[in-house]
C-alpha cells in the first residue's frame, strides 16, 4: 500500500529524518526504506528521490516520488535545503545513481518496448528499452541507456565493446 492515513503508526521506527520548510518529511527507517510523509501527515511509503536532469544538471533539482510515479515534493536545490534532509537526499541519490556499467550486450530485440539482453559489471540484467531517445551517446565514446522502470545503465566506451555487442548497438542507431 502506498501510502497510510495521518497517525497510523508502522512497526519500524525512523532511523533518520529530515524535515523541509514547507513542512513535508523524509524518513529512511533501519531497513533501508525511504518514506515521505506530507505536510498533513500522510505517509507515502519506498518512495524515490530522482534528479531531474541527471546527466545534462547533475547538481539540479530533484524530484521525491511515489511508489505510482506522481510527483510529491520538487527540491529546486539541495544546497538550498536544511543538512539532516540535505544528507538523506545525496545519500539517496547517491545510491541510486551508482550505475550498473554494460560490458557486454548479448541481444537486442527489434521494435518498441526493445528488451535488450546484457552482461554487467553486476551480472547478467535482461529489461526493456521504451523508446530510441533512452539510449544516449554522449560526446566522450561512451552512452547511457534507461529502462522503462527509469534504471540507468552506463556503458563506459562503446569503443571498448566486443565487436559484437558494437554491432548490435550499430543496428539499434
Amino acid at each position: 500500500m502506498p501510502h497510510t492515513t495521518p497517525g497510523t503508526t508502522l512497526p519500524d521506527t525512523a532511523a533518520q529524518t529530515g524535515t523541509s520548510t514547507e513542512g513535508w518529511r523524509l524518513e529512511r527507517h533501519a531497513h533501508g526504506r525511504l518514506d515521505f510523509v506530507d505536510a498533513h501527515g500522510i505517509r507515502h511509503a519506498n518512495v524515490d528521490v530522482l534528479r531531474a536532469f541527471p546527466v545534462s544538471a547533475p547538481a539540479g533539482p530533484a524530484a521525491i516520488v511515489a511508489a505510482d510515479g506522481g510527483e510529491l515534493a520538487w527540491i529546486e536545490s539541495l544546497s538550498a535545503v536544511a543538512a539532516p534532509l540535505r544528507m538523506i537526499l545525496e545519500t539517496e541519490l547517491a545510491q541510486r545513481e551508482f550505475l550498473p556499467r554494460i560490458e557486454q550486450i548479448e541481444a537486442v530485440s527489434d521494435g518498441e518496448p526493445a528488451e535488450w539482453t546484457v552482461v554487467t559489471d553486476r551480472g547478467p540484467h535482461r529489461f526493456k528499452v521504451a523508446h530510441a531517445d533512452d539510449f544516449v551517446t554522449q560526446p566522450d565514446g561512451s552512452a547511457f541507456v534507461t529502462d522503462s522502470h527509469g534504471m540507468r545503465y552506463s556503458i563506459p566506451s562503446i569503443a571498448a565493446l566486443d565487436p559484437r555487442s558494437r554491432r548490435l548497438l550499430d543496428r539499434k542507431g
